[in-house]
């Protein structure tokens, strides 16, 4: 499992790889600016989603009507959304006091925006101009709890 730290807590354990991990309450009110009796009382209505970004290097190619050969290249953004089910980690010393939330899994994943051609399709909306490599240059992603970013 990946741990993936920032907060002032640092009460956060996720995989991104399956969508499991720990959130602790602490990260959650620092995230949403609540005090405990906030979370308390909200902890019901709380959504935590996964989400990525990646940029890409699209290099297209195609032959003019002359038979010259053109290159160029296009960043392409790929953003992912996904939810992730979680449950309400109580403390052992009183069954009414959250201590956290088990992230248990990926329940949907949803692409934002983007779709990533692959090597010898024709690039969306250019006519006549080939793939011809698709590299990654950047890629970032982050934990959230009702849009906003725990780490």
């Amino acid at each position: 499992m990946g741990l993936l730290a920032g907060s002032a807590f640092a009460a956060v354990t996720f995989d991104p790889a399956t969508g499991a991990g720990y959130v602790g309450k602490g990260d959650v009110q620092t995230a949403m600016g609540w005090n405990n009796a906030d979370l308390q009382k909200n902890a019901g209505d709380l959504v935590f989603t996964y989400k990525t970004k990646e940029v890409y290097a699209i290099t297209v190619t195609w032959t003019t009507g002359d038979g010259k050969r053109g290159e160029k290249t296009h960043d392409v953004e790929h953003e992912r959304i996904s939810s992730i089910n979680a449950t309400i980690d109580f403390s052992p010393k009183s069954n009414k006091q959250i201590s956290g939330f088990n992230l248990k899994y990926f329940t949907d994943e949803k692409e934002v925006t983007g779709k990533i051609p692959q090597v010898g399709e024709e690039f969306p909306g250019q006519s006549g101009h080939i793939v011809s490599s698709v590299d990654l240059v950047s890629s970032t992603s982050g934990l959230y709890v009702n849009g906003v970013q725990i780490q």
